[in-house]
């Protein structure tokens, strides 16, 4: 039986193998991070999957499902795109629904661990002890709970457990309208939002009300955050 990488079981049909490791460049975030290649022939399709792996948080194997830090990517996509996953494990990316839902269903019960930089330095996070997401045959649905003490950053995000994904063209809120249209981002929206990690990033920083990065526990609508990112790992 191969090793473990990140915090899946890298699987080839028939047998486990330890996985092919890559190393790439360092944030000042992240004191490494490396590539982990992941065989989805039971996952997604048969093709591999480049997962972005962290190995020193906490001393932990993290899998991370988002990273933003720049603005270079747009969040504001359909989707197909919040589907398949975008973006480039060098910079920003969203790893794809599909694979969030196979990975947080197939498997062992995850923990989420969610990290948020403000404009102005100050950083917070918050874990979740059950973190999953639904099949497209009920929108990507979020499940989350079990909010961890240790956190920082106050609990915004059990407030869209139970949401179903939206965007621009699939309107799954409760809202009048569209959040997604009236925030310019996808997301597990309510009517509409405690938290939005895919919300608009950009300097000078967007000051519009609650249209940036938002944790709303922590910094209401009126302070964003510059980084973020989402990552989870077996919970035991």
């Amino acid at each position: 039986m191969g090793k473990e990488r990140c915090s899946y079981w890298c699987m080839e049909p028939g047998y486990w193998r330890e996985v092919q490791v890559l190393k790439v460049p360092r944030t000042t975030e992240e004191s490494y991070w490396e590539v982990c290649y992941i065989n989805l022939t039971v996952i997604v399709s048969d093709t591999y999957k480049d997962v972005y792996c962290d190995q020193k948080t906490n001393g932990e194997r993290w899998t991370v499902l988002m990273r933003r830090f720049d603005g270079s990517v747009n969040f504001n996509r359909e989707w197909e795109d919040y589907k398949r996953g975008f973006g480039n494990l060098t910079g920003e990316f969203w790893a794809g629904n599909e694979f969030m839902h196979k990975i947080t269903t197939e498997g062992p019960t995850y923990l989420l661990r969610v990290e948020l930089r403000s404009y102005e330095g100050e950083f917070i996070f918050a874990e979740y002890s059950n973190f999953s997401v639904g099949p497209e045959s009920d929108n990507y649905r979020l499940h989350v709970s079990g909010y961890l003490p240790n956190s920082t950053a106050g609990d915004s995000l059990s407030y869209h457990s139970g949401m179903m994904f939206t965007t621009a063209s699939h309107d799954n809120d409760i809202y009048g309208s569209n959040c997604a249209q009236r925030f310019s981002a996808p997301w597990w929206f309510v009517n509409c939002h405690d938290v939005l990690l895919t919300g608009i990033l950009e300097y000078p920083p967007c000051t519009k009300y609650a249209e940036g990065i938002t944790w709303k526990s922590a910094w209401g609508f009126d302070k964003f955050a510059n980084y973020t990112r989402m990552m989870i790992r077996p919970f035991v």
